[in-house]
């Protein structure tokens, strides 16, 4: 018995119309199913060929989350491996997605990442590694 993979992290959007062109048309995750229930909407998104973000849309309202991003028991965020990060955070900056912790070289993880909030508020991540 093992657990073998991550598959999914499910995100409750805040605004659809920009959830969706964010992880659509900015990242270019292409949306691989829609699953609609009686009280919400599901929508994957492909990271990879067994991976995936799925966008919550309840039909039904529910309350803005009230912690901190660095509160205890709550989760942090989403980490992505990137090639090019300088050039993610250029594009992501102009689309209105300024990063709170700009890209940077973090010699003891031997790598260069940075942070910035999606239009739901999740923190993101992306890293390079060097080589």
């Amino acid at each position: 018995m093992k657990i073998k993979k991550i598959d999914h992290i499910s995100i409750i959007v805040k605004d659809l119309k920009k959830s969706l062109e964010f992880y659509g048309e900015i990242l270019n995750f292409k949306l691989i199913k829609t699953i609609k229930k009686e009280h919400q909407i599901l929508r994957h998104f492909a990271i990879s060929n067994n991976q995936f973000i799925e966008l919550n849309e309840y039909l039904y309202d529910v309350d803005d989350h009230k912690g901190e991003l660095n509160d205890r028991g709550t989760y942090r965020h989403l980490a992505l491996e990137v090639s090019n990060i300088e050039d993610w955070e250029q594009i992501l900056t102009l689309k209105g997605y300024p990063f709170h912790i700009p890209v940077a070289i973090d010699k003891t993880s031997n790598l260069k990442n940075g942070l910035f909030l999606d239009p739901n508020g999740v923190e993101i991540e992306l890293i390079e590694y060097l080589k």
